[in-house]
């Protein structure tokens, strides 16, 4: 009888080891989803991250033209009070349109070249 006994005790054994390998499977398999889904939520954080990134780059740059464009229409908005001031319009008239006064003489300094006033 005892060699039966041995048989019990080794088919226990081998009942053992396969539940033992179940086991082992389960755990395999658990740990690489845990992986996998670490691994996707680390690549998700980075691309995120990557993008914010670029879109504070964007925001700064629309940031920085709106901050320019705003300087424009204060200087256009100064310029467009001078409109009504006839020394602003005489100004302009001398300078830009090179327009004179009736008997008024102008004289031009010969030692300022064009590419001296453009300085």
């Amino acid at each position: 009888m005892k060699p039966k006994g041995k048989k019990r005790i080794t088919s226990v054994d081998a009942g053992g080891q396969a539940r033992k390998r179940k086991l082992n499977l389960k755990k395999f398999t658990i740990a690489i989803l845990v992986l996998l889904f670490a691994i996707y939520f680390s690549y998700i954080m980075i691309w995120q991250q990557i993008t914010i990134s670029k879109k504070n780059g964007e925001i700064n740059a629309l940031r920085e033209r709106i901050e320019a464009a705003n300087t424009q229409t204060q200087k256009l908005e100064a310029e467009l009070e001078n409109l009504n001031d006839p020394e602003y319009l005489e100004k302009i008239a001398r300078e830009k349109l090179g327009l004179i006064r009736p008997n008024e003489r102008v004289f031009v300094d010969a030692n300022k070249s064009q590419s001296n006033t453009a300085d």
